[in-house]
């Protein structure tokens, strides 16, 4: 079994704002043996090839990815290029688009009934045909997780395979919710286990002190919005 995450962000997406590099993300991905991990900004692809560089010296697959919104409600696209992606407009879009790259693509709903205008909700079930997993997000708790319980019940109503990622605005937060696939460490490998439900979540419920961290703390003393931290000098 190896150690996946397909969902968080770095300091290169203006979005955010975050304190830290992606090379200090792969750094601590590569002390904690994780296999493939995949850096998801909004709206953008991270294609710094100097980063990619970076974690295949370290022995870790960075894959291509992005967060990317259609009808202003989020969706995980795992393995495209920002070329492609930024064609991508509508749902339908999204389905040619899936037509043309088959199994070569992996698409992820993420925390997708949250009660946040950006969340899925009901679009999941509407454009079910577009996803390959549904995400069991990290934020909850070990006495409220309503809104991963209707994922799991999205997931077993069309036989689609669950995920767990990070989600993480903060290098505190990466490390403690994770998906374990019966793969090799390679993207074709990865994608089918996935697929086939060969995989162990890892998703232990956060604190209270974790929330008011997550959404108090480091907004108002950590995060600049329209700051970019790049990994390298005069990295795009």
């Amino acid at each position: 079994m190896i150690k996946i995450d397909f969902h968080m962000h770095t300091g290169d997406d203006p979005f955010d704002g975050l304190p830290y590099t992606a090379t200090q993300l792969i750094d601590k991905a590569v002390a904690l043996n994780y296999a493939a991990i995949a850096i998801t900004l909004h709206e953008t692809v991270f294609d710094d090839q100097r980063v990619f560089d970076y974690a295949r010296e370290r022995g870790l697959l960075l894959i291509q990815a992005g967060e990317w919104s259609f009808h202003d409600r989020d969706v995980l696209l795992i393995n495209i290029t920002p070329g492609d992606a930024a064609r991508l407009k509508t749902f339908d879009d999204l389905r040619a688009y899936r037509r043309e790259r088959g199994d070569d693509l992996l698409v992820i709903a993420p925390h997708p009934f949250y009660p946040k205008s950006h969340c899925l909700g009901r679009e999941l079930e509407k454009n079910i045909d577009l996803f390959d997993a549904i995400e069991i997000a990290g934020m909850k708790f070990s006495w409220f997780d309503r809104f991963n319980h209707q994922a799991r019940a999205t997931a077993a109503k069309y036989g689609k395979p669950l995920i767990a990622n990070s989600d993480s605005h903060g290098l505190w937060m990466f490390g403690r919710h994770y998906t374990l696939v019966n793969a090799a460490p390679n993207l074709r490998s990865i994608f089918a286990a996935i697929g086939q439900g060969q995989s162990e979540l890892v998703s232990p419920p956060v604190t209270v002190s974790d929330c008011f961290r997550m959404f108090v703390t480091d907004p108002l003393l950590h995060r600049e919005k329209g700051r970019v931290i790049a990994s390298f000098p005069n990295a795009v």
